[in-house]
């Protein structure tokens, strides 16, 4: 030896991937020969990325993750079925994502400006919207929808055909079992001491969200009237609809609860169980439309 330092970046790329030319990947990473990854996104150390996943741009994909395994579902028939990754998303170490199946859409899908903390797994056919945080260790089961703004805590295990609503935030260590109304925050107080419930709104929520004053005061009063006590629910929600100056943001708040209502066990994504949802439909189209 000469005194001198030699290190051997190794990463093995398989022919057929689509990379922009400025695309920065660590060390150890490995992608698959159907991968598409768009310009000046980022791969940290030992990023895996495989099946038919498709990456936009300006995203940030730290060390550890795999992206699009075969999903864990047993009806999965290893037909082509994709991930799509949007852009100017934060991934942190060790996230999962899985390929949709074909029983679900075929599709799963991240949006744009999201982040996911370290640990955070999505699973097959799930959507997640615009500007979302998914926190630590969080679980996504199959077929969850989680909309633009919604914050989920560290630790937060979601069933699947749930969906999480805009701008809602759900607390740690949360079991979530059935939709979370937009807008609302949604906990179980003292980790598990008491059942989920919603708690009141989300008010970093409706900030972001930009609601006018007027609507954050008659939203408040909203979520107060409708789950301080939950017992006639559809009632109450008709109640409200039957007026003609319901401003907007309650309107969205009692149309998402009763379609939660028509679903099964609270779940209004039950309705596409074995069928495939508007959210796939739209994309495929769009891109056959392109």
């Amino acid at each position: 030896m000469n005194g001198s330092s030699h290190l051997t970046v190794i990463r093995e790329i398989a022919d057929g991937a689509e990379i922009a030319p400025d695309v920065r990947i660590g060390p150890c990473c490995v992608i698959g020969p159907d991968v598409v990854i768009g310009s000046e996104t980022e791969l940290g150390c030992r990023v895996t990325v495989t099946g038919r996943t498709r990456i936009g741009g300006d995203n940030l994909i730290q060390d550890g993750c795999v992206l699009g395994a075969v999903p864990q579902d047993l009806k999965y028939q290893g037909r082509p079925t994709y991930l799509v990754i949007g852009d100017r998303n934060r991934l942190g170490p060790k996230v999962t994502a899985h390929v949709g199946t074909e029983a679900g859409g075929s599709l799963t899908r991240i949006g744009n400006d999201n982040v996911l903390d370290v640990g955070a797994h999505v699973a097959h056919d799930c959507y997640v919207d615009d500007q979302t945080y998914i926190g630590p260790a969080v679980l996504l089961a199959g077929h969850i929808r989680v909309q633009t703004g919604a914050v989920l805590d560290e630790m937060v295990g979601v069933h699947h055909f749930t969906t999480i609503g805009r701008f809602s935030r759900v607390g740690p260590r949360t079991p979530v079992v059935r939709d979370v109304p937009p807008f609302t925050f949604f906990s179980s107080a003292g980790y598990y001491t008491s059942p989920s419930s919603i708690r009141g709104v989300h008010e970093q929520g409706l900030s972001t969200a930009g609601i006018p004053p007027t609507q954050v005061d008659a939203l408040r009063r909203a979520v107060g009237y409708l789950f301080e006590h939950e017992d006639a629910l559809a009632v109450k929600v008709a109640r409200m609809l039957e007026k003609t100056d319901l401003p907007e943001a309650v309107r969205i708040l009692c149309e998402f609860c009763l379609q939660s209502l028509a679903g099964r066990f609270g779940r209004h994504r039950e309705a596409f169980r074995g069928k495939v949802p508007p959210e796939a439909q739209e994309f495929f189209e769009g891109a056959e439309g392109g």
